[in-house]
C-alpha cells in the first residue's frame, strides 16, 4: 500500500517549464503511475510508447507548454497544454490541458500549484480559453477544479465532464488574486 504524503507539501515544490533533457523524468513519472491513475488520466490503460509521450511533453513551442513540479529533484507532477491543430475560434486561442501528479502526492497542493502556473502561462502566451476532459469518478480533479473556482464551466456528457474555461472570465472571477504572477519559465 502506498503511503500518501503529509498535507500541504508544497513548500518545498520547485515548479518550471519542462526542456527536452527532462523526458527521462516524465517517463519515469508516468511509468510510476499505478493502472488506476493512468485510467483516470488516460481513460484507459497507459500508453505503451511512453517515450514517446514524454518526449511531446517536454516540447516547448507556441502549440505547447508543459510544466513540471519537482521534489528534492524528483518529478512528482506535470501540466501541460497542447493546441488543437485546427483553431476555430481565432478571437480566443484554445488549448487543450491535462494534469498529472505522482499518486504519493495527490490532495496536497500541487496539481491546483501547477494549473494556476500553467494558467498564468497560457495567459503570458496570449491563450483565451483552455479546454479539458476529466472522467466523472476522478474526484481528485474535481476538487482541483473547485479549488480554482472552475466547476461553473464544467459539462457533464455521460461519465466524462467537459471543462471550458475562458480565461478572461477566470480572471476578472479571481479579482486582485488574478494579479500577474511571475512565471517560472
Amino acid at each position: 500500500m502506498k503511503t500518501r504524503m503529509p498535507r500541504a507539501v508544497t513548500t518545498g515544490v520547485v515548479v518550471r517549464s519542462l526542456r527536452p533533457t527532462d523526458r527521462d523524468d516524465v517517463q519515469s513519472l508516468h511509468e510510476r503511475m499505478d493502472q488506476h491513475d493512468a485510467y483516470l488520466r488516460f481513460f484507459g490503460a497507459r500508453p505503451t510508447h511512453l517515450g514517446d509521450l514524454a518526449a511531446s511533453l517536454c516540447r516547448q513551442d507556441p502549440g505547447h507548454c508543459a510544466l513540471g513540479a519537482y521534489i528534492g529533484g524528483v518529478l512528482v507532477g506535470v501540466a501541460n497544454y497542447v493546441s488543437p491543430v485546427h483553431q476555430l475560434d481565432n478571437d480566443a486561442p484554445l488549448v487543450e490541458f491535462a494534469l498529472v501528479v505522482d499518486h504519493n502526492y495527490q490532495s496536497h497542493g500541487i496539481g491546483t500549484m501547477l494549473l494556476t502556473r500553467l494558467v498564468d502561462a497560457a495567459r503570458a502566451h496570449g491563450i483565451g480559453r483552455m479546454t479539458a476532459e476529466v472522467l466523472a469518478q476522478n474526484t481528485v480533479m474535481l476538487e482541483v477544479i473547485r479549488e480554482r473556482g472552475w466547476a461553473h464551466a464544467l459539462r457533464r456528457d455521460g461519465t466524462t465532464l467537459h471543462l471550458d474555461l475562458d480565461l478572461d472570465e477566470d480572471a476578472q472571477a479571481d479579482g486582485p488574486s488574478a494579479l500577474p504572477r511571475p512565471v517560472v519559465m
